[in-house]
């Protein structure tokens, strides 16, 4: 529940995140649980260096709600990680949004065909890969950092959506925004 609480609440501050229509405790699949977030406008078709950022942040939110209220990590945070990681270094090698590198793709968009499968090939140095690391390191971090304040400020509204999820299972979006906005938590996004 305290896992699920934080992609919502943190999706729900941070500006460039879509809004949350639905959390759930209820397992699907592999996962546990569920944050349903989807974008007000559905013919989007470009995500801004801002947007990805939150992105990051809201995939991490479980994660930094776990080693936060639990002092201990379940493997329940294993795909947010994967899908954040993806993203940071996306924005480093793909997207130009690394000041640190600049505007230059390291990283096709696709491999090569060779014997019938794609084959990535990298383009540059060691050295190059070594900085690409710790470039997605330090947007990884600057993520959780942004967590851990939002959760920190927030505390009690995150309890509050834990409470209520492990009595309901699931929020639909407006009992979920009815507890985020008994703490003064805005829900509309511009």
């Amino acid at each position: 529940a305290y896992h699920e609480a934080g992609h919502a609440i943190v999706a729900s501050i941070l500006p460039y995140a879509d809004p949350v229509h639905k959390v759930s405790i209820i397992s699907r699949g592999r996962a546990a649980g569920y944050t349903l977030k989807l974008p007000l406008n559905d013919d989007k078709k470009l995500q801004s260096k801002l947007e990805f950022l939150d992105d990051i942040a809201v995939s991490l939110g479980g994660y930094v709600v776990e080693k936060t209220i639990f002092g201990d990590l379940t493997t329940g945070s294993s795909n947010d990680l994967q899908v954040a990681s993806a993203l940071a270094r996306d924005m480093v090698t793909k997207y130009g949004m690394s000041d640190a590198v600049g505007p230059i793709a390291l990283e096709p968009t696709g491999g090569r065909a060779m014997f019938g499968n794609n084959v990535e090939s990298k383009n540059y140095s060691e050295k190059t890969s070594e900085f690409i690391d710790n470039e997605v390191s330090r947007i990884m971090n600057e993520g959780y950092q942004r967590v851990l304040d939002i959760i920190t400020e927030n505390r009690p509204a995150l309890d509050a959506i834990s409470k209520s999820l492990l009595e309901k299972e699931t929020l639909e979006q407006g009992e979920y925004e009815e507890i985020i906005r008994g703490f003064g938590i805005k829900v509309e996004k511009d």
